[in-house]
């Protein structure tokens, strides 16, 4: 390979990479520098406060002993490994049609004399880069913080030890990002090679929802996994599940690396305190507890050890293999379908035969299927709504066989929390462009005046994120309150629902999926404020329709106290749409700094 092709290698991955970042497809003036570095500190704030969450007992004790801490800390480590699995799978799916050549690719970089597989080669790289940088970024932190919390109180440490222990994380995280992030490059590639590329892409936003789903629920649902459960794992006493094998596997590597250093390291007590006879008992017995799962954690890590280069491999096989070639730019056309046929029947009905109001249902519902963006979204939204529910549900499990007749709050809430997540997901949805270069078909019909299409949207994302929803829990309620509180149940979520999507769109003046994305304006209060309403709001609500479905009268005073807020919202949002306003539907975002204008005041006087 000559020094041009090195030169152009490098210039196409470092394009590559910039195009991982940055975007121009919803917003050709936003810089997503900001919007990522935000992301970045967000993630690394939520592993600082988990660190310092699971470190908690390690940092309160006053008398530490080796053998309780060396049993103890496998959990944890379990819970640290499988974040960096699933956060690094998710940053996988988030660029997934980044991970092979793209249209795009073909159609700027196919005119130009560059051979495809300086192409390929070039877009390999920056894959790897991503993914390598990503492991490494995310895991940094718990990786130096974790061994130092965890032997803070262990007085018999050296510094050699805790420098071992700090290596030992880094691999074993790293490691676990890196076969999460390859294993769906993997995965991506298999597909693709049995597919074809047209098969490929009938399939691909499909198939990216539903990892993006399983991903975040097992993301969210691996801190409810017991320690004991972990331990019997590794002891072979109970058979692991399926998708926990990989995090076992390098929970060994961690422990093959470094498991020795804790449990070899003498006891010693704080000064002018002897160890109590029982207190060496007890550290014995963890001792030669943890020693007794050294054989099966060598296997573990010997997996560990074999499965990633392998996975590696198949992957950048798989990659070099489905791009040899750049892709096609021709687009399939889908067949008419009986349900797109349905769903167009229920449009004629909730439009009123209105144009508009047709094109904004029929547009919010192709976008939400049809967009790889949205898709996303969506698919997040969908995966915290099915986690959290889960989570309440296994906690109001206990209460069900209470013979108490009131209702579980927990219970109670599944619905709301449902809803809420699907809408929340939905009202971000929409800032997201469906295709930038192409709003100017909506510009030329644009009339002005927003309303009715708008109308059409919440039509659209009231049978998607209410209507549905409700159904689908509506048998989970009859099975848990019967048949009369469970219609009354999903009446009461339709109407909070209701409030909640004609809510949040109150003062929302832009033409949805067509405007210029913009970035987040406080992200850090927007964040924080929703995670605080979606743990929130469900149990206040909760508590308020356990009270009311106590008597008749007051089940029909909440029926119309929610069904008088829809009203006022509605009302409140008619008032404030009577003046139409011009729109930019290519808005910049605002400027980082501002300017004061004291040398133009200053010209002006003179």
């Amino acid at each position: 390979m000559g020094a041009d092709d090195v030169t152009t290698v490098r210039l196409l991955t470092r394009l590559f990479v910039r195009r991982l970042l940055d975007n121009d497809v919803i917003s050709p003036h936003a810089d997503r520098h900001d919007s990522i570095g935000v992301m970045y500190a967000v993630v690394l704030s939520l592993a600082l406060f988990v660190t310092f969450f699971v470190s908690t007992p390690y940092l309160a004790a006053y008398i530490q002993l080796p053998g309780p801490t060396a049993l103890s800390a496998l959990p944890d480590r379990f819970l640290f490994i499988a974040a960096s699995l699933a956060v690094s799978a998710l940053a996988a799916l988030l660029v997934w049609d980044a991970l092979g050549l793209e249209a795009r690719d073909a159609a700027i970089l196919g005119p130009l004399p560059i051979a495809p597989w300086t192409i390929t080669r070039a877009k390999l790289l920056a894959a790897l880069v991503f993914g390598v940088v990503f492991s490494v970024a995310v895991n940094v932190v718990p990786s130096i913080l974790y061994p130092v919390f965890l032997t803070v109180n262990l007085r018999g440490i050296t510094i050699g030890g805790i420098v071992r222990l700090i290596a030992a994380q880094a691999i074993s995280v790293v490691m676990a990002g890196l076969f999460g992030f390859f294993a769906v490059l993997t995965a991506r590639g298999l597909l693709r090679f049995a597919l074809g590329e047209r098969g490929f892409g009938r399939v691909s936003s499909s198939v990216q929802s539903l990892f993006v789903v399983v991903a975040v629920t097992g993301l969210l649902l691996t801190p409810t996994i017991r320690g004991k459960t972990v331990t019997d794992w590794v002891a072979g006493v109970a058979p692991p599940r399926y998708f926990a094998l990989p995090i076992l596997w390098h929970l060994g590597v961690n422990e093959t690396l470094a498991g020795d250093v804790v449990v070899n390291t003498p006891a010693v007590m704080p000064r002018r305190l002897a160890m109590a006879t029982w207190l060496r008992k007890d550290d014995e017995e963890h001792r030669s507890a943890y020693r007794a799962l050294q054989a099966n954690l060598g296997r573990l890590a010997q997996r560990a050890w074999l499965v990633v280069p392998a996975l590696v491999c198949l992957a950048v096989l798989t990659f070099v293999w489905n791009n040899r070639r750049l892709p096609e730019q021709a687009a399939a056309r889908r067949a008419p379908s009986r349900a797109r046929n349905a769903v167009h029947a229920i449009a004629l009905r909730l439009s009123h035969r209105d144009p508009e109001a047709q094109a904004g249902f029929f547009f919010t519902l192709q976008t939400l299927m049809r967009s790889g963006p949205h898709r996303m979204i969506v698919a997040i939204a969908v995966a915290a709504a099915l986690t959290l529910p889960s989570v309440m549900l296994i906690l109001g499990s206990a209460y069900l066989r209470d013979p108490t007749p009131s209702f579980p709050l927990g219970l109670l809430g599944m619905q709301v929390t449902v809803l809420l997540a699907l809408i929340g997901g939905f009202r971000y949805a929409v800032v997201v462009p469906a295709e930038l270069v192409a709003n100017w078909s909506i510009r030329l019909a644009w009339r002005g005046d927003e309303r009715r299409y708008l109308a059409g949207v919440k039509r659209a994302a009231f049978l998607s994120t209410v209507v549905v929803p409700s159904l689908v829990l509506l048998p989970l309620h009859v099975a848990l309150f019967g048949v009369a509180t469970a219609l009354v149940h999903a009446l009461f979520g339709c109407l909070l629902g209701a409030a909640a999507l004609d809510g949040l769109f109150l003062g929302y003046r832009k033409v949805p999926f067509a405007c210029a994305y913009l970035p987040l304006g406080d992200p850090k209060l927007l964040w924080s404020g929703g995670a605080a309403a979606l743990l929130f709001v469900p149990y206040v609500f909760a508590y308020v329709e356990r009270a009311a479905l106590s008597s008749p009268g007051s089940t029909a005073v909440l029926a119309a106290t929610l069904a008088g807020i829809v009203l006022t919202i509605r009302i409140s949002d008619r008032i404030q749409r009577r003046e139409c306003r011009q729109l930019d539907f290519d808005e910049r975002p605002a400027p980082p700094t501002q300017r004061l204008g004291v040398l133009e005041g200053m010209a002006g006087h003179d």
